[in-house]
C-alpha cells in the first residue's frame, strides 16, 4: 500500500509540473531525481535522529551521571556512523552533479525536497524550543531529547538554507499558516489568563466555583499558570517571523500568497472578530432579557466575557494586519481597485450577510410562533432566541452595510460590473436565496398534499409552517434584490465595451517571471511555446512588455532571445 502511495505521489508530481511548465519534460528524468532526493532525505533524517540520539546520551550522563544504556548509545551511533557516511557519499556525488549543470537545482524534484527538509526540521524545531522554555522558565521536566534536538536540527536547517535553490511559495505559506494559528493559540491563551487574573481581583468575592485562582488572585500565582504559555508564544513566534515577515511577505504577488492574506488572515481574524462579537453581546442581553439568566450572580454570569474579550482581541488583530497585506499583494494598488480588493470587500459582505440572514430568519420565526397556531403542548418561550436574533443582526447588519456601500461605491463602472468577484457573489447570493426559497415552498406544498392524501392535516402539521416561512421571509428579499443587482450590472454595460479576451503567445525559453507578469493583465490569456534552441532559463525584464501588452487591443507573439532581448508583434486574431 505504502509502495502504491509512493507512486501516486511521484506520478502527481509529474503531471503538476508538466502542467505548470506547460512543456515536454522527461519523465524519467524526474522520476529519478524524486527517487534520489526522496533517498536524501531519508538519510538527512536517519542522520539527524542518530546525532540527536547521541546527544541526548551525553546530556543524560551531564545531568544524573547514567545516560543510556550500551544498547541505546549503539543504536544511536549505528545510525550516525552508516548513515552519516552514506550521506556524505551521496553529498559528494549530488554536488558533482550540481556543479555541472544548473538545471537540478532549478528542479522540481529538488524543490520539493528543500520544502520538506524545512518543513519537518521547523516542526522539530519549534517543539524542541517549547519543550526547553517550559523547562527553563515554568519547571517542566528535563527533555534530554528536546536538548539536543535544537542544534541538530538547527544546524540541518541552516545548511539546506544555505544551498542553491527555488522554494515554492507554498511551502512557505503552509508553515506561516500553522506557525500563526500556534502563535495566536498562545496569545489567546496568555491574554486570557491575564484578563481573567483582572475580573477575578477586581471582583468583591471570588467566584464560588474556583476556576483557577481558588481565591488567591496574587501576581505569584498568575505568574504560575501563565508561564508555561511563553515557549509556545516564543517558538511559534520565530517560526512564523522566519517563514512569513522575512521570507513570504516579501515574495511577489501569486495566487496563493493573495489567498493566504485573504483566507487565512482576513477571513480567519473576521470569523473570529464577528464570533465574539456576537458571544460578548449574547450574554449582555440575555442578563437584561432573561429572567432564568439572573438566577446566578453577576460575578459568574459575566465571566465568559473574558473568553469573548481574548477572542476579539485576537480577531481584530489579525484582521487589521492583514488588512494591511491586501494592498502589499497587489502592489499597493498601482493600477486601480483589481480582483484582490473587490474579493476582500465581498468575503467581509458574505459573513455579514450570513450573520444578519440567520438572525432576520430566527426573528421572523419567534413573531410566526407567536401568531400561528400550535398544539396545546408547544412551549412558546422564545427569550433565547429573541437574544440570539438580536445578537445576529447587531453584528451582521453593520458589517455587511459596511462592507456592501465600498461595494456599490464602484458599481457602473465597466471594471466593476464585469468583475469576475462581482458576478460569482451575486450569482451566488441570487441562487443560494432563491433555492431556499423554492425549497421552503417545496416542503409546505409536500406537507399539505402529504396531510391530505394521508389524513392527517391538523394544527400541529400546520404549526410547523413557521420554519420554512421564515426561511422565505428572510431570504426572498435578498434574493431579489440581489438579483436586480446582478441584471442592472449586466445590461448597464454594453457589449461594445465589455473587454474581449486577447491571447498573446510568448516564443521562448522558461521565464516565469514573464508569463506570471502577462497573465495578470486583465483580458488576456498567455500561450508559452519553449524554444528548443534555448535551453537555459532566462531573466526576461516584463515593464517594457506590460505597457505594450496593456495598450495594445489585439493578439500579440513575444519571442524572447537567449540573451533576454524581447520583440512583442502584433497579430490578427
Amino acid at each position: 500500500m505504502e509502495f502504491v502511495l509512493l507512486v501516486g505521489l511521484v506520478f502527481g508530481i509529474i503531471v503538476y509540473r508538466r502542467r505548470a511548465e506547460g512543456r515536454r519534460v522527461d519523465v524519467g528524468l524526474m522520476a529519478r531525481r524524486l527517487f534520489e532526493f526522496g533517498f536524501l532525505f531519508g538519510l538527512i533524517s536517519a542522520t539527524a535522529v542518530g546525532a540527536t540520539g547521541v546527544l541526548a546520551v551525553l546530556f543524560d550522563a551531564l545531568s544524573d551521571g547514567r545516560g543510556g544504556g550500551p544498547e541505546e548509545s549503539a543504536m544511536w551511533l549505528s545510525l550516525v556512523i552508516v548513515a552519516g557516511a552514506a550521506l556524505l557519499g551521496m553529498a559528494l556525488w549530488l554536488r558533482r552533479r550540481f556543479r555541472s549543470s544548473d538545471a537540478e537545482a532549478e528542479s522540481g524534484g529538488w524543490s520539493f525536497y528543500l520544502s520538506a527538509v524545512d518543513l519537518v526540521s521547523s516542526g522539530v524545531l519549534v517543539g524542541s524550543a517549547i519543550q526547553v522554555i517550559g523547562w527553563l522558565i515554568d519547571g517542566w521536566s528535563f527533555n534530554s531529547g528536546a536538548q539536543a534536538a535544537l542544534p541538530v536540527w538547527f544546524v540541518v536547517s541552516v545548511v539546506h538554507w544555505r544551498l542553491p535553490g527555488t522554494r515554492r511559495p507554498i511551502h512557505l505559506l503552509f508553515a506561516s499558516g500553522a506557525a500563526l494559528v500556534g502563535m495566536a493559540i498562545s496569545t489567546a491563551v496568555i491574554v486570557e489568563h491575564l484578563l481573567r487574573w483582572t475580573y477575578e481581583g477586581v471582583m468583591p468575592d471570588p467566584l464560588t466555583f474556583g476556576y483557577r485562582y481558588m481565591g488567591d488572585t496574587s501576581w505569584a500565582n498568575s505568574w504560575d499558570g501563565l508561564r508555561g504559555s511563553i515557549g509556545p508564544l516564543v517558538a511559534f513566534g520565530i517560526a512564523w517571523w522566519w517563514f512569513w515577515w522575512r521570507n513570504a511577505r516579501r515574495s511577489d504577488r501569486s495566487p496563493e500568497r493573495d489567498a493566504y492574506v485573504l483566507v487565512v488572515g482576513v477571513l480567519g481574524g473576521l470569523a473570529a472578530t464577528v464570533v465574539a462579537a456576537a458571544g460578548s453581546l449574547y450574554t449582555v442581553l440575555s442578563w437584561v432579557i432573561l429572567e432564568s439568566a439572573r438566577e446566578g450572580s453577576a460575578v459568574e454570569h459575566f465571566d465568559v466575557l473574558s473568553i469573548f474579550a481574548t477572542l476579539l482581541v485576537i480577531g481584530l488583530a489579525l484582521w487589521a494586519y492583514h488588512r494591511t497585506e491586501v494592498p502589499h499583494a497587489v502592489a499597493r494598488q498601482a493600477g486601480g481597485r483589481d480582483e484582490v480588493a473587490r474579493l476582500y470587500d465581498h468575503l467581509e459582505a458574505g459573513v455579514g450577510l450570513v450573520a444578519s440572514t440567520v438572525g432576520l430568519a430566527v426573528l421572523i420565526g419567534i413573531v410566526l410562533h407567536k401568531v400561528m397556531p400550535a398544539p396545546d403542548d408547544w412551549d412558546r418561550a422564545v427569550g433565547e432566541l429573541l437574544v440570539l436574533a438580536l445578537t445576529m443582526l447587531a453584528v451582521g447588519v453593520p458589517i455587511w452595510n459596511r462592507a456592501w456601500h465600498r461595494i456599490q461605491a464602484h458599481a457602473g463602472s465597466v471594471p466593476e460590473e464585469s468583475s469576475a468577484v462581482r458576478r460569482v457573489y451575486l450569482f451566488a447570493v441570487f441562487g443560494v436565496t432563491g433555492l431556499v426559497v423554492l425549497g421552503s415552498i417545496l416542503a409546505m406544498v409536500y406537507m399539505v398534499l402529504f396531510g391530505l392524501l394521508d389524513g392527517s392535516l391538523d394544527v400541529e402539521s400546520v404549526a410547523t409552517f413557521r420554519i420554512p416561512l421564515a426561511l422565505i421571509g428572510a431570504t426572498a428579499g435578498i434574493s431579489v434584490y440581489h438579483g436586480r443587482v446582478l441584471r442592472s450590472g449586466l445590461t448597464s454595460v454594453p457589449a461594445s465595451s465589455r473587454p474581449s479576451l486577447r491571447t498573446v503567445t510568448v516564443v521562448g525559453p522558461a521565464a516565469s517571471a514573464l508569463l506570471s507578469a502577462i497573465g495578470e493583465v486583465p483580458g488576456v490569456r498567455v500561450v508559452h511555446h519553449l524554444r528548443l534552441d534555448v535551453t537555459e532559463p532566462v531573466e526576461a525584464d516584463p515593464v517594457d512588455v506590460l505597457d505594450v501588452v496593456r495598450a495594445g487591443a489585439d493578439d500579440m507573439v513575444v519571442v524572447v532571445a537567449g540573451d533576454g532581448s524581447i520583440q512583442v508583434i502584433p497579430v490578427a486574431g
